[in-house]
């Protein structure tokens, strides 16, 4: 690639990733407050915009934030999946060594906190709950326990562990 269309490139990115830093996310988020917020993003490398089968994927590298309302990941390379017609982002997937996801709940004064090789997160379509899936080395710390396995679907909206392959160890807290 030339010089010349490098650089007429890099406008065209900047407006890219401006439009896709002011989507939300619907109904993907466990605080009522957070799925009305805008879905912030920050890379310090690069990142690159594609749009297939209607749906616009962003992909970003190096020190990767993601925030809406109280929810954050960090973590090394993100790609987020939207859907052109609407804006409305499908899918986040975060991977780093390691990813860490923080968020408040509803029902708590204190935040979930997780850590994974790879954090993917998305609404079900089947019931409209906020899934984290941490895949690696997966930890989550909830009000009401915590959890070390292999990998972890983990139900924001309920404070619910849905599924943990092993080997686990944990921790349930009583809520008294």
């Amino acid at each position: 690639m030339n010089k010349r269309h490098s650089k007429s490139f890099a406008p065209i990115m900047m407006s890219g990733l401006i439009a896709i830093g002011c989507l939300t996310s619907g109904n993907s988020i466990a605080l009522e407050s957070d799925k009305e917020q805008e879905l912030i993003f920050s890379a310090d490398g690069g990142s690159h915009m594609s749009i297939a089968n209607g749906i616009r994927v962003l992909e970003m590298s190096d020190n990767v934030k993601i925030i809406q309302g109280s929810m954050e990941i960090r973590g090394d390379a993100a790609t987020i999946e939207s859907s052109v017609s609407n804006n409305e982002v499908s899918k986040i997937t975060v991977i780093g060594n390691p990813v860490y996801y923080e968020q408040q709940l509803d029902s708590s004064d204190a935040p979930v906190k997780g850590s994974s090789n790879t954090i993917t997160f998305y609404t079900d379509e089947t019931d409209g709950y906020s899934i984290i899936e941490l895949v690696g080395e997966a930890v989550i710390e909830s009000p009401s326990s915590n959890l070390k396995c292999s990998a972890i679907i983990y139900i924001a909206d309920l404070d619910l562990i849905r599924e943990a392959p092993g080997p686990c160890t944990g921790v349930f807290s009583s809520t008294n």
